[in-house]
C-alpha cells in the first residue's frame, strides 16, 4: 500500500502566493512503480501528470465518492449480478453491430450493402450520387 504525505512548497521562487503547490511524496513497490511508469508512458502520462489527473478526478467527483473507488479499481467490490449486467451489455453491444443486415437478410429487405458499407466515404459517395443520378435519368446507369 502506498504511503503519501504532503507538503507544502514555502521557496517563494518555487510558487507564487496565489498558486501554492504540494508535494506528493509516496512509497510504493519498485517494480510496480517500473510498470506503472512504463504504461502511463505508453498512454502519454508522466507520473506527475497522472497524479495531477488523479486529483483533479478526485476534486471532480468529490460528492461522488463511489465514482473515483470505480474509477480507481474498476473490479473492486463488483457483485456476481454487476459482472453479469456488463456482460449482457457487452453482449449486446456485439449483436447490435451487424442487426440491420442481419434482419434485412431474414425479411428479404435490400437494407445495407456491405460491399457498400466497406467502401472509404469518398467512394460511397460517388456511389451513391450515381445511383442517384441514374435513378433521375440524370446519367445512365
Amino acid at each position: 500500500m502506498a504511503q503519501l504525505t504532503a507538503t507544502l512548497l514555502e521557496d517563494p521562487a518555487e510558487a507564487a502566493p496565489a498558486q501554492r503547490q504540494s508535494q506528493v511524496n509516496a512509497r510504493i513497490d519498485a517494480k510496480l512503480k517500473a510498470t506503472g511508469d512504463a504504461g502511463l508512458a505508453a498512454a502519454g502520462y508522466t507520473p506527475t501528470q497522472a497524479v495531477r489527473a488523479l486529483w483533479a478526478l478526485a476534486t471532480r467527483f468529490k460528492n461522488e465518492p463511489v465514482k473515483i473507488r470505480v474509477a480507481l479499481d474498476p473490479d473492486g467490490d463488483v457483485t456476481p449480478d454487476d459482472l453479469a449486467e456488463r456482460n449482457r451489455r457487452l453482449e449486446a453491444l456485439r449483436s447490435g453491430a451487424g442487426l440491420v443486415d442481419n434482419l434485412c437478410e431474414q425479411y428479404g429487405l435490400p437494407g445495407t450493402s456491405r460491399k457498400l458499407a466497406a467502401l472509404p466515404y469518398r467512394e460511397l459517395r460517388d456511389a451513391l450520387m450515381d445511383e442517384h443520378f441514374a435513378e433521375k435519368g440524370l446519367i445512365d446507369g
